[in-house]
């Protein structure tokens, strides 16, 4: 697994809720889900997946920016 295999709308997501680790990573993102409408409900339940499935060293090696804040210059 790698951040190419998320969409920019999970990467961004889990930019905004990602803590020092997987599981409180996945623990603020299981919080906010109830809040959220069902189109983001199923982008935060994808990408909790796809978060799910990394390994703590892949987690801490992966920069989760927001697409806005990358730069492309």
């Amino acid at each position: 697994m790698s951040i190419m295999d998320m969409t920019v709308e999970e990467t961004n997501l889990i930019a905004i809720y990602k803590a020092d680790t997987i599981p409180a990573t996945l623990a603020r993102i299981a919080a906010v889900i109830p809040d959220l409408d069902e189109e983001m409900r199923s982008i935060a339940r994808h990408g909790a997946a796809k978060l799910s499935a990394l390994t703590e060293a892949e987690f801490s090696a992966l920069s989760f920016a927001p697409a806005d804040d990358i730069d492309e210059g």
